[in-house]
């Protein structure tokens, strides 16, 4: 039996719309949101054209799973990331690298995780993780206590997600400012903490190596 008949035999099962799911997760990952098609995701899944409209409204449905997905994934890393960290000041070095991390690595995930998606609960999950470490600092005189936490998470996240922007797009290499991921995030981030540089403390050395 070909891949294709498994395919088939599968969704007399319900499982056409995961089906849908994971050749759409490959197919972005490969074409990005742009050159996104629901009807090259129906012949590589091998179902005729019409077959994801069972499941989903259009193309922006679709990706807005891919996104629902990516989300829980970003919110399960933040939160591993916070739990292994030694000091609330690393904490938040810590969510910088697996903020910068996520983007590296599913480039075309992130991109659509972060576009407008009204309606969509999963972005403020992952964004209490940042919030929360952020409270914590403060409170232990790692970061400043002046504004309130959720408005210093912001301009935190805002310049990650810079980061990750410019760093994917190479605009620190050009700029010859280039840095390993992690060390990129240490770096970045010791604007914001206090007393606490880069390259000290028990993981620098880590950091360093990070790429």
């Amino acid at each position: 039996m070909s891949d294709g008949d498994r395919i088939r035999t599968s969704y007399h099962h319900g499982a056409l719309r995961q089906a849908l799911i994971e050749g759409a997760r490959a197919l972005l990952a490969e074409r990005g949101a742009a050159a996104f098609s629901l009807s090259e995701l129906a012949r590589r899944v091998g179902v005729s054209t019409a077959a994801p409209y069972r499941h989903f409204a259009d193309k922006d449905a679709l990706l807005d799973a891919l996104a629902d997905e990516g989300y829980v994934a970003f919110h399960a890393g933040l939160e591993e990331a916070a739990r292994a960290a030694s000091d609330p000041g690393d904490r938040i070095v810590r969510l910088g690298e697996v903020y910068l991390r996520f983007a590296e690595e599913a480039p075309a995930l992130f991109e659509i995780m972060f576009r407008d998606r009204p309606g969509r609960p999963s972005g403020p999950v992952a964004f209490e993780s940042l919030v929360t470490a952020v409270e914590q600092a403060q409170r232990a005189g790692a970061l400043p206590s002046a504004q309130p936490p959720a408005i210093l998470a912001r301009t935190v996240w805002a310049t990650l997600h810079g980061l990750a922007v410019l760093a994917g797009q190479g605009g620190f290499a050009k700029l010859g400012l280039g840095a390993p991921r992690d060390l990129l995030a240490a770096e970045s981030l010791a604007a914001f903490l206090r007393e606490r540089p880069a390259q000290e403390g028990p993981d620098a050395n880590r950091r360093t190596a990070g790429g």
